[in-house]
């Protein structure tokens, strides 16, 4: 009896190690991992005695914050070369602060620093004025920016030097704040690594005389390319064995030798945070959806990549940087062009994932090269992003919802470790992103496509469709669903076709019709107010339009629907 008794304590002691290794193995996602920084507003800092001008930016920021929240941003960041050169007004701080709780977002605030032009008990008013005189109880801060690129600061013993001394002054004031840093321009280990050495003489991860940690969130900035890089360079930057992801797996390393050494535990526990990232800090000067930049169709995938390996290296949050500015092409780095108001593939792909990624993150693998897979799982779904960076191939694919071989001839096979034996089979064009959403049984429940030559070209959103009991549904991701289009007639077409709606318009509401060529260029409109049947008729004078795919969308206020149509003349 004895021996059995041991026999089980044993299994049970089996059973828990191997639960605490799939545990290890789990890189949860944060709940507020997805950020942005509030750039460009229109002014910081007094205009009438600006220290650093300049201080009006012209910044059409404020007029973003629906588009900003649609994205699925969880923490905006108030900061920057501009709020650390002249540190902003009260009223600048409270707007900001109040426009981005308005839409349901936290925000970061930074503290100028900008080498000891302003000092720590400026930043200690800045936390009373805005958490104790104000009420605004924001949890997240940081001090300064850049230091090794701003102030030429490249020890830690510099920067350290002015962490001590702000972050006790800030804290005296409201000990339950959650302070980041360095805010490095890179991953810059000279002054990181001094300022993570536990109980060395530039540690800033233990606590002050008071018994306060200094820092609560270990911070830096990444802006891989300057505008000169390639293709190649771009697909292959991120790759297993990078140096971003070997640099975030030498900070864990550090941070839990700090987290150790100083008891952290809990909600204790020393973090990491990208508190700015792009493609590049500036694009060529030819930059488009064709090119390798911020605006490009890859440099969205190159973010959707860059979030990846910020959650399987555990980052609390990413704040890329930005939502809109520019007045030219090499300085358009923002999510939404600042000239035409136009979401980007970035915005689409950050959207993607913040709408769909949740609970753990998890890695997937292909056959081919050229296609990057990975995903999320929590207990209601499991989502795969999937990435065709071939610049001509369309594949036919497999994924298998485990490690084992996809079934079928398919060129393509890709694995997610979901733990579900079930298959989808489908296509996936080249230069586009796919995500695909399975139910806690494994049976797909959603699709978004986005493709360059298609979506992107047209300025428009992921194409969605909705499985389930009811009849597939594709849809606009962008707007409401008052409407579809249930059928495109004939399809292909020698120059006129019929649109069928899946309502009537009663009411007599003026709807628009506008077609796209493939390079995104509007060639055809035509508004109506009948649909009264569900039917229209556009003709779409053959005699001047070139065969080959266009873009159909009918829209109907704020809300827009589309489709495809290949006019063979």
């Amino acid at each position: 009896m004895k021996k059995v008794k041991n026999a089980v304590q044993y299994s049970f002691l089996v059973l828990a190690i191997l639960f605490s290794i799939q545990l290890l193995k789990a890189q949860p996602i944060s709940a507020h991992f997805f950020g942005q920084n509030a750039w460009m507003p229109d002014t910081i800092g007094d205009v009438n005695n600006c220290q650093e001008p300049p201080c009006v930016f012209y910044g059409k920021l404020h007029k973003q914050w629906s588009n900003i929240q649609a994205s699925g941003t969880k923490l905006v960041r108030f900061g920057g070369i501009g709020a650390d050169n002249n540190m902003p007004t009260d009223y600048q701080y409270i707007k900001m602060i109040d426009s981005i709780r308005a839409h349901g977002m936290e925000p970061i605030i930074q503290v100028p620093f900008k080498n000891w032009r302003y000092s720590a008990t400026q930043a200690a008013a800045i936390v009373k004025y805005i958490n104790v005189t104000k009420g605004r109880h924001v949890k997240y801060w940081s001090i300064g920016n850049e230091p090794d690129l701003g102030y030429s600061y490249n020890s830690a013993a510099q920067v350290a030097a002015y962490v001590k001394s702000f972050a006790p002054a800030m804290k005296d004031v409201d000990p339950t704040i959650l302070i980041m840093g360095p805010e490095c321009a890179w991953y810059n280990s000279a002054v990181m690594n001094g300022l993570t050495t536990p109980n060395g003489s530039d540690d800033v991860t233990g606590k002050d005389g008071k018994g306060r940690y200094y820092l609560d969130i270990i911070s830096f900035h990444t802006y891989p390319f300057s505008g000169t890089q390639t293709r190649t360079d771009v697909l292959s930057k991120l790759g297993a064995g990078s140096s971003f992801e070997n640099n975030l797996t030498a900070l864990n390393t550090r941070v839990a030798n700090c987290n150790a050494a100083h008891g952290r535990t809990g909600t204790n526990a020393l973090k990491t945070a990208i508190t700015e990232a792009n493609i590049g800090w500036q694009n060529s000067p030819s930059d488009n959806l064709y090119g390798v930049g911020a605006s490009s169709f890859v440099g969205g995938q190159f973010w959707a990549e860059m979030m990846a390996v910020a959650m399987k290296k555990s980052v609390d949050f990413v704040n890329f940087w930005s939502v809109a500015e520019g007045n030219n092409i090499a300085a358009n780095i923002g999510y939404i062009d600042a000239n035409s108001n136009t979401k980007k593939p970035s915005y689409y792909h950050f959207k993607m994932m913040a709408d769909n990624f949740k609970g753990n993150f998890i890695s997937g693998t292909a056959n081919k090269a050229n296609i990057k897979v990975f995903g999320s799982q929590n207990g209601q779904q499991t989502a795969v992003m999937i990435m065709n960076q071939d610049m001509g191939a369309n594949y036919n694919y497999t994924i298998k919802l485990n490690t084992s071989t996809a079934s079928g001839n398919n060129p393509l096979k890709i694995n997610i470790p979901a733990g579900f034996s079930n298959e989808y089979s489908v296509v996936i064009q080249n230069q586009s992103t796919v995500l695909l959403v399975f139910n806690q049984s494994g049976a797909i429940i959603k699709k978004y496509e986005y493709t360059l030559n298609g979506n992107a070209v047209a300025n428009q959103p992921p194409t969605y469709t909705s499985f389930g009991t009811t009849p597939v549904e594709t849809v606009s991701t962008d707007e409401g669903e008052g409407f579809e289009i249930a059928k495109l007639y004939p399809n292909p077409t020698d120059g006129k076709f019929f649109l069928q709606l899946n309502k009537q318009n009663l009411a007599g509401k003026k709807y628009e019709i506008e077609v796209f060529n493939m390079e995104g260029q509007l060639v055809l409109t035509k508004s109506t107010a009948e649909f009264e049947k569900g039917k229209e008729e556009v003709n779409l004078l053959f005699t001047a339009m070139a065969s080959g795919m266009y873009i159909v969308r009918v829209k109907l206020g704020e809300e827009m629907k589309t489709a495809k149509v290949v006019l063979v003349k």
